[in-house]
């Protein structure tokens, strides 16, 4: 885990080093589905972060992302738990692709991110608060984003992406809750980003 970390504090330390700007950025975390054969709700959770931003070419930029994201999902009807919510929250290390038009007061982009992620905690509850025992999480997550974004005055930056988790999400394999299959934190992110 340490190892882990280290790299990829390296690793933006290094692309920050030869950034043209750097940031911070914030915004909701919105889940798509999670459970098979359940009712989903839809809540809103959060992730902040870091960013770094530097040209490639003419209209192509990347943009690495270290973010702290909580995802989850709040579920009913999910056996005989009922109502259920799933949280974990990732260190997650990103590495934004934008292609966009546009320059000094207004640019739009269409954006892909491969990242990867470490889970610092997560665990499900029951409806009382207490947790699912026989729900452990996997500590390692891999996936794709994809979306678009509007940057104002080359130091304010408006995103939507749609990300997909392509891992695991339980630590042994398909999680199976009172019959239920526990998938994959999917979803929608909404971030603002501003770079100095």
């Amino acid at each position: 885990m340490k190892k882990i970390i280290v790299i990829i504090a390296i690793a933006l330390i290094g692309f920050s080093a030869s950034a043209q700007r750097i940031g911070v950025t914030a915004g909701l975390t919105g889940p798509n589905s999670a459970l098979k054969d359940s009712e989903i709700g839809k809540f809103s959770l959060y992730h902040v972060g870091l960013v770094a931003n530097f040209p490639v070419m003419e209209g192509v930029r990347l943009q690495p992302e270290l973010i702290y994201k909580v995802k989850g999902c709040a579920a009913e009807n999910f056996g005989s738990l009922n109502d259920v919510d799933f949280s974990a929250g990732f260190i997650e290390l990103g590495m934004e692709g934008q292609v966009g038009i546009g320059r000094d007061f207004l640019r739009a982009y269409g954006l892909i991110e491969p990242f990867l992620g470490y889970n610092l905690r997560g665990q499900g509850w029951d409806k009382e608060k207490n947790p699912i025992e026989n729900l452990a999480l996997s500590k390692t997550e891999y996936g794709l984003a994809v979306g678009g974004g509007v940057e104002l005055l080359q130091m304010i930056q408006a995103s939507v992406k749609y990300f997909w988790n392509m891992g695991t999400l339980e630590a042994k394999g398909d999680a199976i809750v009172n019959g239920e299959e526990v998938r994959n934190f999917n979803g929608m992110t909404f971030s603002v980003a501003i770079l100095f």
